[in-house]
């Protein structure tokens, strides 16, 4: 990857058809037949919680090759307390130019944006393999349970990064999922109705 070969930048509205169809692209068929992420993304953009100032894109030649986002949430503390945090994604690098670089290099240059704006820890659910390399290690390391999950479950999935240092010291509870993530098969069936059939 060279480094001068792609720019970084917030997403625009005459974007989002663009990065909708990029994440169709990148999820399809890798975790069920089909996908919900490009949905996720675009009633995401609407939701309260959704930070404009994080949601990011990246390009190569004109083209969009890359988008990551990120949206408020929260831990209920046992001891009472409500701690804001952040959760990420989708993000996604166009398939053929996976593993090349590309998603660590959006990746790092987003948490960074993220810490520069003050935002404490970043949890969300992802593959250790590649986010505990960007600083990513479990959730469990932090005592941030995941919402809903029994306790003898794998929890592998869960991952978190403190932005600021020491921001998680003394704090153990549920991290709380933000709504929108939460979408419908058939809102999700209907909105694929608008894209190429693949």
């Amino acid at each position: 990857m060279n480094t001068n070969d792609y720019a970084i930048r917030l997403e625009r509205s005459e974007d989002y058809r663009a990065v909708e169809s990029l994440v169709r692209e990148s999820f399809g068929n890798v975790y069920r037949p089909g996908c919900s992420e490009h949905y996720v993304i675009h009633v995401l953009r609407d939701d309260p919680a959704f930070i404009r100032e994080l949601d990011f894109v990246m390009e190569q030649d004109g083209r969009l090759i890359g988008q990551n986002m990120f949206t408020q949430t929260i831990i209920e503390a046992d001891d009472g307390r409500v701690i804001p945090v952040l959760t990420m994604g989708p993000i996604s690098i166009t398939p053929e130019l996976k593993h090349r670089g590309y998603g660590k290099t959006l990746l790092d240059y987003s948490l960074k944006k993220a810490e520069g704006l003050g935002y404490g820890a970043v949890l969300f659910e992802g593959n250790i393999g590649f986010y505990g390399k960007c600083g990513f290690t479990y959730a469990r390391e932090f005592g941030i349970r995941y919402h809903d999950l029994p306790e003898s479950a794998d929890d592998s999935f869960f991952l978190c990064k403190e932005l600021i240092q020491g921001y998680l010291d003394g704090i153990t509870g549920v991290y709380q999922t933000p709504q929108g993530y939460y979408v419908d098969d058939s809102d999700v069936a209907a909105f694929d109705k608008d894209f190429p059939p693949k």
